[in-house]
Parts: C-alpha cells; structure tokens; sequence
C-alpha cells in the first residue's frame, strides 16, 4: 500500500530528548567504552578512545531521536497559501531593498501567513516543526607547487622533524568543565556528528575520559587524524560567477571535540607567546589588552605629529589575499619550532587559526630607516613622514621598506595583491582637497606592480581621508546608523509598544555603538561635522518618548538619562587614553605621550577632546541635571 497523498513520501525530521540522553549517559559501563583502557599512553590508544566515544555518543543520541511529519514542505499547502508566501517573500525582499520606518505592511503580511499556515497545520494535523534548508556546495582546494630551493629546505627538514615529550601544564577536569560551559549549542558538528548540545550532557565521567585523551595528546604531541577532518561548505559569493570554486567562501565545520582540545592548546600557546613576549608590538591582532581603534590611533597620532611641522606622511596599506586560507604549514611549524613552540597545525576555522597566524607573521621585517610597521592580523601598512619634507625622499625611503616586505611575502608564500592595495599622501589642510597626482612624484610598486594612490581607505572599521577630517568617515557611519535606525523603526518608533527602557537598551547596542565606534580616533574632529551623529540621537529620544516638537532636546536626554554623544565620545577618550598611557606595549605609550596643541592652534589632535569645552546641548543638558540634584 502506497504513501497516502498519492506516491510522495511524507517528509520528516528527527527531534531528541535531550534529557533522555543525559540520562542514558550516565551507563558508561557499556561498550565501546568499556574497551578504553584505564591509562591511555599510545597515539593507537588515543585513536581507539576517540572512536570509541564518538561511536557511545551518536549511539546515545540516535537512540533518544524521534522522527516526526515536517511540515515546510510547501507543495502540500493549497495554491491560495503558496501565493500568500509568494506576496511575503516579495514585500520583504522589497523592503530589505529599500528600507522605510514603516514596516506595518510587511508585518501584517508575516501576521497574515501565520495565521493561515496554523490553520491549514491544525486541519491536516501537522505539527509546527520547520525543516531548515540545507546549503550543498563545492570547495575545490589548490595547492601552489614551486620549486624554490628556500621552500624544498623548509619542507625537507618538516618531514624530517621529530616531536619530544614536553612538559605543559596538564589538563585538569575543571578546565573541561568551564570550557564545555561555554560552547555553543547552536554550532552545527562536523563530521563524526557530535554536536555540543551532546558535548554539555555529558556527566562528570565522560568528561573525565576527555582529560585523559587530552592530556594524553599533549604528552604525545599528537593531534588525531580523527579531528582534523573538516566538513566544508561553500557560501556563495554576491556578485561572482557560481560555476567557479573560487566564488565561493569555504566554511569548515570542525569535530566539537577538536575545538575543545584546540582551545586547551590555545590557552599554553597563549601563555608562552605572550607570556614570553616573543610576538612583536607592531601587531595588535588576536593578542589581549590590544584593540583596532588603539592601532588606528598609532598611525593619526604619526601623522598629526608631521603636521606640526608641514610634514607630508605617506602610508601604504597591503591587501593580503586569503591569508588563514594559504598559510604554509611547514614554514609555520617551523617558525615556531624556531620560536621553542609546539604545533602541528591546524584546519582553517580552527580556534588556533588567528593566534598561528600572529606566530607565522611574527617574523616579518622592521624597517630600520625610520618607516613605521602597523599590523592587526592580516591588515599590514608601513607609513613614513620625511623630516626635509621632501616628497621624493619619503617615497624612495619607502620604497625600499616595501621592495624588503614584498621579498619576505615571496619567501613565505603569502599572496599580497597590489590592485587592491592602497597608498595615501596625507597633508594639512583646512580645507577638502580632492585627489591631484603629480606625474612627477614616482608610484610605489609591490613585486612590480603598482600600488595605486587614493584619496581615503578604510582601515580597520575607520576611514582616513588625506587631511584627517574624517568627515567621510562620519557620513559612512551615519549612513549605516540610519539605515539600522530604519530596520528597527518599528521597535524604536513613536507606535513601539515598547517600554523606553527597553528602546534605549536596542538604541545603545545597535545604533550608538555604530555612531561611536573608534570615537577616540575622531572625537577631534570638527564639531559641525560630529553635530551630524547627534542628529541621529536626538531623533530617536523625539521618536522614542513620542514628545512634540516644541520640546527640548536636553529635556529629552535628561528624561532618558542618556549623555549626548559629545559627553559620551569625551567620556570614552579619557578611559581611552588613561589605559593607553600606561599601555604595556611601548609603540602605544609613545603614540599618545605629548601635550595637546592649545584650543587657538591651527592643528587639533585626539588628545584635544578632553580639553575642549562642552558643547551647548551637553551644557543644557547638564544644567537640567544639576537643577534635578539641588531639588532632589
């Protein structure tokens, strides 16, 4: 007898009882675990333990799953309901195109198939499970082959290394505990099927075999072949044509297990690199107590410095090409043999991947002619200002910075496109001045190739113009705080049912943090041109209490008890540079040790901002405070 609905088979999807597997963890005397032997020594015994507990696990849970009719399958809902969804789909795309503060008519429409789709469910007796769609795609990964003698050397004495026994501190049981705590459960697992919603079920003597296997890894050196098997999935690239594997961005899906142990090592390895100081200063990326903003202020407290003097400061800012996904394991397992370090490398998307990468970089050359090194990760830009301001003179200087850090990318096998790199002519000017190249002034080149100049560049979330006004980038982030704004018009508007608390909370986590981000960078800037951010703020407090128009702004940053953006970017620059000023890193601590110029000089610098004045709005606004606390 056939499937009821004419031949189709009816679509199902699998839920488990959690508690029920939590519960039937606690039986461990069971094979394949009872075939783990007490002291696990050997890499064979380490191997047989892992199969052994990923077999008992996806046994567990497959045991504790229930298969149950899904109900997404959208060729069993009648046409009128299908063209419902069609209409839904079509208003949301529409919106998310041009988005408007008004969302009611595509709420209604969500609302509208809601309440059909219930409806259809009850009557055909479906439960309100949704199948989640699955992305199949391809990765096709390259290797480069070269026959560099310097590549051979490295690979050869790869091969031929041998690991030793070494004495890291040993993984305790309350390491796994926290570390378990704090995994995710809505990660997908990689191949073996271990999800960490299975991982955090388990009782104290799983976790307790995991020390053992950890621990037993670190004294043979040994990552199991096991947990470096990736699932990789391909995410479409806009834009790029589908039938090429490099228009796709792999995304490994990692062993849960893996990730735990990789964590385990991150935390020694973290310990020796940094504990050691054995990663250089110029790189902010991946290390604590280091953030963007403080290497971003590295390079405009450089350039403003020149501007004191008229000097002219040329920076270059390197687009490195996928840097996590080509990085040479042999050369990186030999710099850090060289470094006295323990590694055997890592799949991309592993917890190891950025703190590895620092390591392999770490070597990357100094410039000792005064051009300055800045690097976050894979961001690298070198910039120089010359002393007898002579244009030629800092180029060619740099120049040969850039000749030594393009042969040191060669010898490492680090692809470094020049198309999209960018090189900036910062000079002092009052007013905005557009892009003139002088055909006499020679270009910068990379491995041959010429580095192209530009007017302002992006680097690292802020946009610096050639005169530092950084007025494009404020209309960049107010353009992106309005388009949030909009997006969440319906919770922050003047119809919000939403408490005001609730309103102030969405507005400091999803629109303050784009209009102050980096703001100790900028919060120099000219006040017309911040007046622009507190626009943005003295909409929402209107839209936000539903006030009329003829209220006052300070009245409604006083009722909301919120700081304008003024006192609050101040606020942030005095905690900003009080951690920077006693900063262990030297290059930081140099970067912000001056005395602001005086308010009537004709240069402004970061530092000026806790100096200055409050604004008219600030001072109203703590007029209305101070009158509050004399009453109170």
């Amino acid at each position: 007898m056939g499937p009821p609905d004419g031949g189709r088979p009816i679509s199902t999807i699998k839920i488990t009882d959690w508690k029920k597997v939590s519960t039937a963890f606690e039986k461990i005397d069971t094979p394949p675990l009872n075939s783990i032997p007490d002291d696990i020594r050997t890499t064979e015994q380490i191997d047989h333990a892992i199969g052994a507990l990923t077999s008992h696990v996806r046994t567990v849970v497959k045991r504790c799953e229930r298969e149950v009719p899904a109900s997404s399958d959208r060729r069993k809902f009648p046409p009128d309901i299908l063209e419902l969804i069609r209409a839904k789909n079509k208003a949301l795309r529409r919106a998310s195109a041009y988005p408007t503060p008004n969302i009611d008519p595509e709420r209604a429409l969500q609302r509208e198939v809601k309440a059909r789709v219930q409806e259809f469910e009850m009557r055909v007796g479906a439960t309100s499970w949704r199948k989640l769609p699955s992305h199949k795609a391809f990765w096709k990964i390259t290797k480069a082959l070269k026959t560099e003698a310097h590549i051979s050397r490295i690979e050869e004495g790869f091969f031929k290394t041998s690991l030793e026994p070494n004495d890291l501190t040993p993984v305790s049981l309350s390491e796994v505990q926290l570390l378990v705590r704090s995994l995710k459960t809505r990660k997908a697992p990689g191949l073996n099927g271990v999800s960490n919603k299975a991982i955090k079920c388990f009782p104290q003597q799983l976790l307790s075999l995991l020390v053992a296997i950890f621990n037993a890894c670190l004294q043979n050196c040994y990552f199991p072949p096991a947990w470096k098997e990736a699932e990789v999935i391909g995410i479409h690239k806009p834009g790029k044509p589908r039938d090429l594997p490099a228009s796709y961005r792999p995304i490994s899906l990692l062993s849960g297990l893996a990730k735990l142990f990789e964590r385990v090592l991150k935390t020694r390895l973290s310990k020796h690199l940094f504990g050691k100081g054995l990663i250089i200063d110029e790189q902010f990326g991946f290390r604590p107590a280091h953030s963007c903003p403080q290497q971003v202020l590295r390079l405009v407290e450089y350039v403003t410095e020149g501007f004191k003097s008229k000097q002219k400061t040329v920076a270059v800012f390197f687009d490195v090409a996928k840097a996590f996904d080509r990085v040479w394991h042999a050369g990186l397992v030999y710099k850090l043999y060289s470094s006295s370090t323990r590694s055997a490398g890592v799949p991309q998307g592993s917890a190891l991947s950025p703190l590895l990468y620092s390591a392999y970089t770490n070597d990357i050359p100094r410039p000792s002619s005064g051009v300055q090194l800045a690097l976050f990760a894979d961001d690298t830009a070198l910039f120089y200002k010359c002393r007898n301001r002579s244009t030629l003179s800092t180029i060619l200087r740099l120049q040969r910075a850039i000749d030594e850090l393009g042969q040191w990318f060669r010898l490492w096998r680090i692809e470094v496109n020049p198309e999209k790199s960018a090189a900036i002519q910062f000079k002092y000017s009052k007013h905005r001045s557009q892009l003139v190249v002088d055909w006499n002034t020679p270009s910068l080149k990379m491995l041959n190739a010429k580095i192209p100049w530009q007017r302002s560049y992006k680097y690292l979330g802020v946009t610096l113009d050639k005169n530092l006004h950084f007025r494009e980038h404020i209309a960049r982030v107010r353009k992106n705080a309005l388009f949030y704004t909009a997006r969440l018009g319906a919770m922050l508007g003047r119809k919000s049912k939403l408490s005001r608390r609730n309103k102030l909370t969405l507005y400091k986590m999803c629109i303050r943090t784009v209009l102050t981000y980096a703001s100790p960078v900028f919060a120099h800037a000219a006040p017309k041109a911040l007046h622009r951010l507190q626009v943005i703020q003295n909409k929402f407090c209107r839209a936000a209490t539903d006030a009329h128009w003829c209220v006052r702004n300070s009245i409604l940053h006083r009722d909301l008890e919120l700081p304008t953006l003024s006192k609050y970017m101040k606020d942030a620059s005095k905690r900003f540079f009080d951690i920077a000023g006693s900063h262990p890193n030297a290059l930081l601590r140099a970067a912000v040790d001056y005395q602001p110029p005086p308010p009537t000089h004709f240069i402004r610098r970061p530092r000026n901002v806790l100096f200055d004045p409050p604004d008219a709005l600030t001072a109203a606004v703590d007029s209305l405070n101070d009158v509050n606390d004399t009453h109170d």
